[in-house]
């Protein structure tokens, strides 16, 4: 079974919506849709671990291709998904939860997991046609949802590395004890960098 948070969900939620939708609006900074300026979806491109996948988008079907055959979906399907997950998005009060309904759904699409794996540097891939040049630009998105906490403006792990430099002096006890610091989520683990960032730079000053 697929569990995951909000903002997990949210990855699939966004993928249903722009096929229901069939275009993609743009926006301003205030997150606010911009009247008048729209890309036509010409298809949406996905990696799998058993593949990587393309949904095209042709009048009111969408075709998925990429695996042993190809599948054709109708467009209300996408609709009537995306409605249905985004209700369940919205009254979930767990960390992580399930949606059964959605999680068949997905698997008969070719969709079987949550989110982009972690080396990508998107999100969601999508072709759209720019009517102004006439060209087919492949763009990469970010997804950070506000349906649950607020979502970081970047998403930290193996592949985002900061350096600092300390300017004390810390022992080698004190250095591993830092570097050992974790925090569970769920039933995962992962490295506490926030405790780990105090630790360094929010010491108490020793009193004498």
């Amino acid at each position: 079974m697929i569990t995951g948070n909000k903002g997990e969900w949210s990855e699939i939620y966004t993928l249903f919506k722009l096929l229901g939708d069939k275009q993609l609006f743009l926006g301003n900074k205030d997150i606010e849709k911009l009247e008048g300026i729209v890309y036509p979806i010409l298809r949406v491109l996905r990696t799998e671990n058993n593949g990587d996948f393309e949904y095209s988008i042709q009048d009111e079907i969408i075709l998925i291709s990429g695996g042993e055959e190809v599948l054709k979906i109708a467009i209300s399907e996408f609709k009537e998904k995306a409605k249905f997950l985004l209700d369940k998005i919205k009254i979930n009060k767990e960390r992580t939860f399930s949606v059964p309904e959605i999680e068949a759904f997905m698997q008969s699409i070719n969709c079987l997991s949550l989110k982009a794996s972690s080396t990508a540097k998107t999100d969601i891939t999508i072709v759209v046609h720019d009517q102004r040049t006439n060209q087919q630009p492949t763009l990469g998105f970010s997804i950070k949802s506000q349906l649950g906490s607020p979502s970081t403006l970047l998403n930290a792990g193996k592949t985002t590395n900061f350096v600092f430099k300390l300017t004390s002096l810390i022992d080698k006890t004190e250095i591993e004890r830092i570097n050992s610091m974790m925090v569970k989520r769920g039933t995962k683990e992962s490295a506490d960098l926030k405790g780990r960032v105090k630790a360094n730079f929010f010491k108490q000053p020793n009193s004498n």
